[in-house]
C-alpha cells in the first residue's frame, strides 16, 4: 500500500470518528448536559463544603482562644480601702486592668462561660470539643461534679480514642470517685490503664488508681500501684507522692 493510500485511511478514520463523536453527542445532548450539571454541582458542593468547615474550624478556634485567654487573664484584688481613723489617708490608686479580674472565681466563671458557648456552638469541632473538656475541668474545680460528669460524657462521646477522650474518660472517673462511687471509678481507671495505645500517661493513671483503691480501703492494690509508679516511672513527677504514700503504707504494715 502506497503512503498517499494510508495517510488517505487514516484521514478517513479520523473523519469517521469525528463524525461518530458528533453523532453520539447530538443524540445524547441531554443526558451529557445533564451529567455536566450533575458533576459540576457536585464540584460546587463539595468546595461549599470545605470552605464552610474551614470557617467553621477558624470560628471555633477563635472561641476557644477567646476562653483560653479569660482563663489566663490576671487576677488582681481590689485594694483595700482607706484607713477611716486617719484623717490624712488617701484612697490607694486603682490597680484594675482592662481584662483583668478582681478574683480567681470571677475569672473562673467568666472563663467557663466562654467555654460553654464554644462547645455548644462547634460540638464536633476539634476547638468545641477541646473547649468542653476545659469546661467540664472548671465545673469540677467548682464542686458542680454532675455538671462536669455530663461535659466529660459528651467528650467522651465525640471525642472516643483520641487524646480529648481519654482525658475526659479520666476526670470522668474523677467524677465518679467524689460521688462516693469508688468501685465504678477503679474500674473505669483500670479500663483507661488497660486501654491500647493509650494516650495518657500511664504514672498518672496509675497515681488515680492507687488513690481510688486507698479510698476502698484496699491498701494492698494502692501499695502495688504506688510501687509500679517508682519502679516503672523514676522520672515520674508522681515519683515523690508515690513513695511517701508507699512509705507510709509500709510503716502502717509493719506496725
Amino acid at each position: 500500500m502506497k503512503r498517499s493510500e494510508r495517510h488517505h485511511l487514516k484521514q478517513n478514520a479520523l473523519a469517521a470518528g469525528l463524525a461518530d463523536l458528533q453523532y453520539r453527542l447530538e443524540t445524547h445532548r441531554r443526558e451529557i448536559v445533564i451529567w455536566v450539571l450533575l458533576v459540576t454541582v457536585g464540584l460546587m458542593a463539595a468546595g461549599g463544603y470545605v470552605s464552610y468547615r474551614r470557617t467553621q474550624s477558624a470560628q471555633g478556634a477563635d472561641l476557644l482562644a477567646d476562653a483560653l485567654n479569660t482563663a489566663t487573664a490576671p487576677v488582681i484584688p481590689p485594694a483595700p480601702p482607706p484607713d477611716p481613723m486617719n484623717p490624712n489617708a488617701t484612697p490607694p490608686a486603682a490597680a484594675f486592668q482592662p481584662g483583668s479580674f478582681t478574683s480567681e472565681g470571677r475569672r473562673t466563671e467568666a472563663a467557663l462561660a466562654k467555654f460553654i458557648l464554644a462547645a455548644d456552638a462547634y460540638p464536633d469541632n476539634p476547638a468545641g470539643i477541646t473547649a468542653r473538656y476545659h469546661a467540664a475541668t472548671l465545673l469540677a474545680v467548682l464542686g458542680r461534679r454532675d455538671e462536669a460528669a455530663t461535659q466529660y460524657q459528651q467528650v467522651v462521646d465525640s471525642a472516643g480514642e483520641h487524646i480529648y477522650g481519654q482525658m475526659a474518660s479520666l476526670g470522668l472517673a474523677e467524677t465518679q470517685l467524689h460521688a462516693g462511687k469508688v468501685d465504678v471509678a477503679i474500674e473505669m481507671f483500670q479500663r483507661e490503664l488497660n486501654r491500647p495505645a493509650s494516650n495518657v500517661p500511664v504514672d498518672g493513671v496509675l497515681m488515680h488508681l492507687a488513690r481510688a483503691y486507698l479510698l476502698a480501703g484496699r491498701t494492698e492494690a494502692a501499695e502495688e500501684n504506688f510501687a509500679r509508679i517508682v519502679d516503672e516511672f523514676p522520672e515520674s513527677i508522681y515519683g515523690p507522692i508515690a513513695q511517701a504514700e508507699l512509705d507510709k503504707l509500709q510503716e502502717i504494715d509493719a506496725g
